[in-house]
């Protein structure tokens, strides 16, 4: 990937978090500005009410006979560019500043304001109407007068004050979101320095390198310690896959450099000088083995690296790649029984129900008598191996028990390892190739099955296979057994 490619999550969580303070602070100036004018303008009513009251207050007697009413300014201080028309209720004008428009009189003594524009000029008019009462300490309570104002001043000022207000905010706003940005890089770098530690980490891995520890710092972190553990367990793996391919090839050249080794000396001998023809046939008899034995380790190693494929390569699984294990183990029963009578062991073979198994029919008999050629290789003269296989609901158990030594703690470690071999009964005088178990874990893995070796309480080897079952078939045929 290249440079410019690359994303940062610094960046990115910076961003956002800006982004979202700087929507939260539109917002806070949009709630403030909606609420400052609301302030401002209750303010400025209450300005036109008291002005109002002061000019209501201004309306005095004329001392005629008629009790007329007018209006004394003298104690009235009106805003500069105020328009108001005083009037009782006779129509009279009471007083008049400007050229205050017409509204129309409420019927309650409830106030009422009017936005109009005058002259280019935004006004806001109040219109308030009221009782005046002249004389009222005359017998007869005074004389009531209706009077109505109408008063009204221009209201640009309310928004400069608006526009002053948030005007200091939004610069609030800016110099706190400099500083956030500023804190919020650093807060977030070390936030996310357990992912740079890890990052560095993984960085030292090489061929040559693949001890990998995860930080402290990244395992006491809730969210990459997942990643941890996984990056551990991964690596762990691959090296092991790494050491197991590698152990696997010089294995294998050793192998077939020794088996190659053998066929050239045999050849080398008999060249070396004149020989009969018996001599010869029982020279080329001898390489004949060792070119059958080199074939078959040749075809093992080949079987191992086939079923060792990942499935995604393979072909499509079809009906023809599921088998009957009790069918297969009767065959490698029945494949193994020139070695049972030469060694006078008794194979016993018990099932109550058959079962197909995922299992290409070939790889489920390689299974079986590679398992089965195990046992009797481990057991005694005139002893007896025990197959059994019990089925549940789902899954196929086959198991295979001897009567042999057993096998060390030390051996069991490494028993499924290619080309190990722990005891003579694996040696090259036997035929083995240490590729059998190898084989047989290969095969229980593709599908979906575990094999097991561990050491009978009563002796022997037991051998456990698992496998999944598509279907469970009732038992109608006998166990099978083979006594010699």
């Amino acid at each position: 990937m290249r440079i410019t490619d690359s994303i940062s999550i610094t960046r990115r969580l910076i961003v956002t978090v800006l982004v979202l303070e700087l929507l939260s602070a539109v917002a806070l100036i949009a709630a403030i500005t909606v609420h400052e004018r609301h302030v401002q303008l209750r303010t400025f009513d209450a300005s036109l009410i008291a002005t109002a009251e002061s000019l209501m207050g201004a309306v005095q007697d004329t001392e005629d006979k008629d009790d007329n009413v007018m209006l004394d300014l003298r104690e009235v201080q009106v805003a500069k560019d105020a328009a108001f028309i005083v009037s009782d209720e006779r129509g009279r004008v009471l007083g008049l500043l400007g050229a205050p428009p017409h509204f129309a009189i409420p019927s309650s003594a409830t106030p009422a304001f009017h936005n109009v524009d005058i002259g280019g000029r935004g006004y806001r008019f109040l219109v308030l109407q009221a009782i005046r009462i002249v004389d009222p300490g005359d017998p007869g309570g005074g004389v009531r007068h209706r009077i109505t104002i109408i008063y009204g001043i221009p209201d640009g000022h309310i928004w400069h004050e608006v526009l002053d207000a948030i005007r200091f905010f939004a610069i609030a706003t800016a110099i706190l979101l400099g500083i956030t940005a500023l804190f919020m890089a650093w807060l977030v770098r070390k936030g996310l320095s357990p992912v740079y530690e890890l990052a560095r980490e993984a960085e030292r891995i090489s061929a040559s390198n693949w001890h990998f520890e995860a930080p402290a710092s990244a395992k006491k972190t809730v969210e990459l310690q997942p990643l941890a553990s996984a990056l551990e367990v991964a690596l762990a793996c691959l090296h092991r896959s790494f050491e197991q391919q590698r152990r696997f090839t010089n294995d294998a050249a050793h192998e077939l450099k020794t088996d190659l080794a053998i066929v050239k000396s045999s050849l080398q001998l008999l060249s070396m000088r004149k020989r009969t023809v018996e001599e010869y046939s029982r020279g080329l008899a001898l390489s004949l083995d060792d070119f059958t034995r080199l074939e078959m380790t040749v075809q093992k190693m080949l079987a191992l690296a086939r079923l060792e494929q990942p499935e995604q390569f393979d072909a499509p699984a079809t009906p023809s790649q599921h088998c009957s294990l009790r069918d297969v183990i009767e065959d490698a029963v029945n494949q193994s029984r020139p070695l049972a009578e030469l060694k006078e062991i008794a194979v016993t073979f018990d099932a109550s129900a058959d079962a197909r198994v995922p299992i290409d029919c070939h790889d489920a008999f390689l299974l079986c008598s590679n398992i089965l050629l195990n046992s009797l290789q481990h057991s005694p003269q005139a002893a007896t191996v025990r197959i059994m296989l019990d089925l549940t609901e789902g899954t196929a158990r086959f198991r295979t028990q001897d009567q042999g030594e057993g096998i060390s703690e030390e051996e069991l470690a490494h028993i499924f390892e290619p080309f190990y071999r722990g005891d003579p009964s694996r040696s090259r005088k036997t035929g083995g190739t240490g590729l059998g178990l190898s084989i047989c874990k290969a095969i229980c893995e593709r599908a979906g099955g575990s094999i097991e070796i561990a050491n009978h309480p009563g002796g022997g080897a037991l051998v456990t296979v698992i496998l999944p079952a598509d279907r469970v078939v009732a038992n109608s045929a006998p166990s099978v057994s083979i006594t010699v």
